[in-house]
């Protein structure tokens, strides 16, 4: 009864009432320690019996969470997987050393027990946090930490029962340690797991269950050195243009964080950033996936970045390794967990490419308080809510506190984590400086919009199944991972069977047909896509597919169809789909484009209208064809520009600083700054004048 009631308090707390890895570790932990507890009391043992009474009382907690899980529709073989892969072993683990300790009549074996258990648990593991860069980690007692859970699927892996195996062979030799001399058979199994240990920990690297930093290098394969960076990056998924770019990209950032906190990074104390080919390989090797990450907790600055999150997080990222210098002393970081990241967001501001920190939040009423604002700098606070949220929020208030008052001040309440003690005013007095910024931050409706998706979003806390994941999930997973690896017939390959599982999915839809295009198969999609789909990029594609299939009069009628829609839609995607295919001409290259990878030479490109120059730029930039991108660039300054198109604007003035045609690039910023752009757009284009700036300083010119 007592363990059934303690199974339905734990209906009430998040994530635990989950049949997942969270109870499952709960329970690894305390059957550990119960089953050590109780095998070192003295006095006449069943230790097998109890150990299995022990995990009988678990799994009888662990109804009212199957029952829960199993009705709320949340129920996975991974948390079934958990719940036998942790406490089962963790519970033979502690008996058995509780076990051995009464049979060498050790004094006091009870709290010796617990304090062997507490160093297995805590002390092994703080070993491993403060000398690896990975943020994934296996032990004995609590089983396994995957990495970062929020927004990331969680599941069973080889490593896992890897380690699992290690946790077995101790347990056989603390069992048969007292009794090893006993007989040859207890001889020869005690020296089989002592050589089974001795051959397993030689592999832990080679398993997945530790990453020392040489052998992520080694993995990687790559290497470069800048002024201040060491950068190791996957060899087969960057060229040495993009390496020399990126670490043009390092040094710049670096120098303009250091410029916004008045410190300085020692050129000597060299920085490692490690860039990986994709999430997917990060996730393998360090434990976090979609995560980015620096361990400022390690000696050593370093980076982790997957190649896909580059652009967008890589700042955001520098801003962490610098902050380790006025960072407290346990783990170079703030206790105030709102200012780490919060200080992220203010120099970087990169929570949105369409709008500003302060609009996102201005936009989102009622505005926290000065006590809101104090939990939200919590840890429980922060991790409380949605990451975008409290990344946001926080980022918002820091970036006030930046351009209001001496970076000093900020500094100091970074050490310290208390921002009242480092600053004149009281909280309540900066939190009421704060809103006023955000009474004159002018708002529209993008802002608002961009402010409610951000906001509607729920926490890993809040989540009805917050670890369960669907076959079409792990399906559209790998597809995202076979784009990464740029792997065309796996692409295809995953994408039948995502259409095939469900064909009513638009996005899965989508992107299917985009793939029957690519493949020259257009009756395919003409016989998919019927009147019923209310999607207008869907039938804009079955516009493509009848061209392709039957000509231009036959797709023309049917564009013809849905133009009054797609005139009045307010989607930014839709905004030049009917110029893209004003004619047959505008139209058979925005297909060449689109679906055979072409770009225009100098003569076709002045036949273009202005959506299908522009686009060919887009294309040109993804492709690093930066000779035919440098004369596109030449060719449009004389055309009107417009803020449409300003993604590709910034794209091109960055790749055109890069490659050195500063004049070029001087022209279009010229061309760009003269339209009436949005806040967001003003910041991000004046960071590309100070690249400019750090680009001319450096290659000697002025």
């Amino acid at each position: 009864m007592l363990a059934l009631l303690a199974g339905l308090v734990l209906l009430a707390i998040p994530l635990l009432r989950d049949l997942h890895l969270e109870s499952a570790m709960l329970a690894g932990i305390l059957g550990c320690f119960w089953g050590g507890i109780r095998a070192a009391k003295s006095g006449k043992h069943q230790d097998i019996l109890a150990s299995l009474h022990i995990l009988g009382y678990l799994y009888i907690a662990a109804i009212p969470l199957f029952i829960y899980t199993l009705f709320s529709g949340c129920l996975t073989i991974d948390g079934v997987g958990f719940w036998l892969m942790i406490p089962i072993p963790s519970v033979f683990f502690g008996s058995a050393v509780g076990r051995l300790i009464r049979r060498f009549d050790v004094p006091i074996p009870k709290t010796i027990t617990v304090a062997v258990l507490l160093f297995c648990a805590i002390g092994i593991w703080l070993i491993e946090f403060f000398t690896l860069p990975q943020v994934y980690f296996y032990n004995h007692v609590w089983g396994v930490w995957p990495g970062p859970i929020y927004d990331e699927a969680i599941q069973l892996t080889g490593s896992l029962f890897f380690f699992r195996w290690i946790t077995f062979l101790w347990i056989v030799l603390f069992w048969l340690i007292p009794d090893w001399s006993k007989t040859l058979q207890t001889k020869l199994i005690t020296g089989l797991a002592l050589l089974s240990l001795m051959f397993s920990y030689l592999s832990l690297n080679e398993m997945g269950i530790i990453s020392p930093r040489q052998s992520i290098q080694q993995q990687l394969g790559g290497h470069h050195t800048s002024g201040h960076f060491e950068i190791y990056y996957d060899k087969e998924h960057y060229d040495e243009q993009e390496i020399r770019y990126w670490a043009a990209r390092h040094e710049f950032h670096l120098e303009e964080i250091e410029q916004a906190l008045n410190v300085s990074h020692p050129s000597s104390r060299k920085i490692e950033s490690y860039l990986y080919a994709h999430a997917w390989q990060k996730k393998k090797i360090t434990g976090a996936k979609f995560t980015s990450y620096v361990p400022i907790w390690l000696q050593q600055d370093q980076l982790h970045i997957a190649k896909q999150q580059l652009d967008a997080v890589l700042k955001h990222e520098l801003v962490h390794v610098v902050s380790k210098q006025f960072g407290n002393r346990l783990f170079n970081g703030s206790y105030s967990f709102g200012l780490i990241e919060g200080l992220a967001e203010a120099i970087a501001k990169d929570a949105s490419g369409q709008s500003t920190l302060h609009q996102l939040v201005a936009a989102e009423t009622p505005w926290p308080d000065a006590r809101q604002m104090q939990h939200a700098m919590s840890i429980r606070g922060f991790y409380g809510s949605a990451g975008a949220i409290s990344y946001t929020t926080t980022g918002s208030f820091t970036e006030f506190l930046l351009d209001n008052y001496p970076p000093e001040f900020l500094k100091e309440a970074y050490a310290c984590g208390d921002i009242e003690e480092a600053y004149p005013q009281t909280t309540q007095q900066l939190v009421e400086g704060w809103h006023e910024v955000l009474e004159a931050t002018p708002l529209d409706s993008t802002d608002r919009q961009l402010s409610e998706f951000i906001f509607a979003r729920r926490s890993l806390f809040q989540k009805t199944c917050p670890h369960a994941v669907n076959p079409e999930w792990r399906l559209w997973d790998q597809y995202q991972k076979e784009v990464a690896e740029d792997d065309t017939s796996a692409i295809w390959k995953v994408l039948e069977d995502l259409y095939a599982m469900n064909s009513g999915n638009a996005l899965v839809k989508e992107a299917w047909e985009r793939a029957q295009l690519q493949q020259q198969k257009p009756e395919a999609v003409t016989n998919a896509i019927t009147p019923n789909d209310s999607l207008l990029s869907l039938q804009a594609m079955h516009a493509d597919a009848l061209f392709l299939g039957k000509g231009y009069a036959a797709a023309d009628s049917l564009l013809q169809i849905y133009t009054p829609k797609i005139r009045s839609s307010e989607a930014r995607n839709l905004r030049y789909t009917l110029d893209l295919r004003a004619d047959s001409l505008q139209w058979s290259y925005h297909l060449k484009r689109r679906y055979d990878n072409w770009l225009p030479d100098s003569a076709t490109f002045e036949q273009l209208n202005h959506p299908n120059k522009m686009l060919s730029v887009d294309q040109a930039l993804r492709r690093g064809e930066n000779k035919s991108l440098t004369k596109y660039a030449a060719g449009l300054l004389k055309e009107e520009a417009h803020e449409d198109w300003f993604d590709i604007y910034e794209r091109t003035i960055d790749r055109l600083v890069f490659l050195g045609h500063y004049d070029l690039a001087k022209k279009w910023i010229e061309k760009t700054e003269n339209l009436d752009l949005r806040l967001r757009h003003q910041e991000r284009l004046q960071q590309q004048k100070e690249w400019l700036k750090f680009m001319l300083q450096n290659s000697g010119n002025s």
